[in-house]
């Protein structure tokens, strides 16, 4: 009896070994992070592109298509990196060396900082289902809900 429960427990152990390794590998062979054209891109990326990053220059553009969703990035040659979903609407602008542009930031996040930390920049702005992340110059994160309330303050 405690030898068939010895093999049934490898047996089960072997399986699921095998079905992990499986799935594992179907999620590798069909992550595709690849660069493509600028042209490539959802209609909507480009227009968020030539609106708000008229005077920039594309350094490369890339598709990540995995088994749940598309995102697109454009990489500009000064450093600013934008990230779009796969309808093509900006998730996230990061403008390392500069400041974000003011028309998409949210007026009560600009208001906030301007109150609070009046000598900072937003330098980067992240939009998520749930919440508002603005990074400033000096490095600080603040975390604000869809009703941009001050939910949390990072450094």
């Amino acid at each position: 009896m405690k030898k068939s429960i010895k093999r049934l427990a490898i047996i089960l152990a072997v399986g699921i070994i095998g079905m992990t390794s499986a799935i594992a590998a179907t999620c590798c062979l069909t992550d595709d992070d690849r660069p493509i054209k600028y042209d490539e891109l959802p209609a909507a990326a480009k227009n968020f592109v030539s609106k708000h990053f008229a005077k920039e220059e594309v350094s490369h553009t890339s598709l990540d298509n995995d088994l749940i969703n598309k995102e697109y990035t454009v990489v500009f040659l000064s450093g600013t990196k934008v990230e779009f979903d796969g309808n093509g609407e900006w998730k996230e602008v990061d403008c390392r060396y500069s400041q974000v542009p003011t028309a998409i930031i949210p007026e009560a996040i600009a208001a906030y900082v301007k109150e609070h930390y009046p000598n900072s920049k937003i330098t980067e702005l992240k939009r998520e289902h749930s919440n508002w992340e603005a990074k400033i110059t000096g490095g600080l994160e603040l975390t604000f809900n869809n009703n941009f309330k001050l939910v949390d303050i990072d450094d």
